[in-house]
């Protein structure tokens, strides 16, 4: 039986691939149902509100680096690292993410992720100008 950092881990990973496959619904499903995501400056929330910005979401490939996970019973922080290179220009944008998990029933959740881009001048909102 795995641990919860492995289960949390999963989750991490299952949430690259769902995208890169183009399998929102699956993607979706990583999230509770009220779960949210902040990107850009703005929440998308609840799987109506995730499903509408992932279908709008540039495809491309994203590579999952190292994650500092904090587990607190039933709950846990995670800060992990992302490279993202979206695939009709072969631009890079790196990332960090910012997630609080959830357990309900046995299996982790993401209840909201917030995601910030590296830029020359620290962490923004929005990716650096190309």
């Amino acid at each position: 039986m795995s641990t919860d950092r492995e289960q949390i881990e999963e989750l991490l990973t299952a949430y690259a691939i769902a995208l890169d496959v183009d399998d929102i619904e699956g993607c979706v499903q990583l999230f509770t149902q009220d779960g949210g995501f902040e990107v850009y400056g703005r929440r998308f929330g609840g799987w109506d509100g995730l499903r509408s910005m992932m279908t709008a979401a540039p495809k491309g490939m994203h590579f999952a680096g190292r994650a500092i996970i904090d587990i607190r019973g039933d709950e846990a922080t995670v800060r992990s690292q992302l490279i993202f290179i979206e695939a009709s220009m072969a631009e890079t944008r790196l990332a960090i993410y910012d997630d609080a998990v959830v357990k309900a029933a046995g299996e982790w959740h993401f209840q909201t992720r917030r995601c910030r881009f590296i830029t020359p001048d620290g962490l923004s909102d929005r990716p650096p100008k190309v």
